[in-house]
């Protein structure tokens, strides 16, 4: 596992805050303490940074770098980070934990996402197998994933029109009611599968649930399938969006459904479930 940071005018000058899903990544010190990490970047230069895990009301674990050694280095960010300089969202700088308290850093510009396209990064299988092999439409599903390209400075807003497009392309039903009875929209139906896509709020989710058990027991499906993106993917997305609701001068941006908190959170919801589900978590693949 790596951590993505999105790119912002303070990362330029002073600073990184760690979310709290990497604190262990990086072996965060207790409340009020701090440690020295060091960054390898550009051609194997290297700083000492401090790792500090703030008292305050969230316990914040930052990554500061304010002092005249670390010149050279904000330098290198603000050379390589153009595009945020000068106004642009979407840019990302990735650690890659080398050892104890060593990072190496990869810079992720707008011009590296050119030819990045989505793609199915992890998967859960629950009373599935045998429907899931013999299926051919779930090639046709990893088809559709692989045919949307990640764009840096896009919102999840564009992955569910982008995902719409190439599930109508591909001949799925769009939008129809789960049972006549309610008015419960699924998102794209075909052969018996019935797709829910989750590039959104993560509380609304549970309502996937619902739909597919209904749309199973009028035997209208033989099989519920969640698409949602990983944490990793999720973040990035909600970072970008955190960053354009500051543009638009909006105090807040809510957080996102992610493969992870599916996954773990099944594990509870399983036994009320008496039909095939497969969830799939969807990533960016830099080429």
């Amino acid at each position: 596992m790596n951590f993505k940071h999105l790119v912002g005018k303070s990362t330029l000058k002073e600073g990184i805050t760690i979310h709290k899903n990497y604190e262990s990544f990086f072996e965060s010190p207790k409340v009020g303490d701090k440690k020295e990490i060091t960054l390898i970047f550009g051609d194997s230069q290297n700083t000492r940074v401090a790792l500090r895990k703030l008292n305050n009301i969230r316990q914040h674990v930052q990554i500061k770098y304010t002092t005249k050694s670390h010149v050279q280095f904000i330098n290198w960010l603000n050379d390589i980070f153009k595009a945020t300089k000068f106004g642009r969202v979407g840019e990302f700088l990735e650690f890659k934990k080398i050892s104890s308290d060593v990072y190496k850093l990869i810079p992720i510009t707008i011009q590296d996402s050119h030819n990045t396209r989505l793609y199915i990064a992890d998967s859960m299988h629950y009373k599935s197998l045998d429907i899931v092999d013999k299926d051919l439409y779930l090639g046709e599903i990893e088809s559709i994933v692989n045919s949307i390209k990640f764009q840096i400075d896009e919102g999840q807003s564009y992955y569910n029109k982008k995902l719409e497009q190439a599930f109508i392309e591909y001949s799925w039903q769009k939008e129809g009611s789960a049972i006549p009875e309610l008015d419960l929209k699924y998102d794209f139906r075909k052969n018996g599968i019935q797709i829910e896509v989750e590039f959104g709020n993560a509380r609304s989710y549970y309502q996937d649930y619902i739909k597919f058990m209904l749309s199973y027991c009028s035997r209208q499906i033989h099989l519920g399938m969640l698409i949602t993106p990983t944490f990793d993917f999720a973040n990035i997305l909600c970072e970008i969006g955190k960053q354009k609701a500051l543009l638009r001068v909006r105090k807040s941006y809510s957080g996102m459904m992610h493969y992870e908190k599916a996954y773990k959170e099944f594990t509870y919801l399983k036994n009320i479930f008496d039909m095939p589900i497969v969830i799939l978590g969807i990533d960016i693949n830099y080429l």
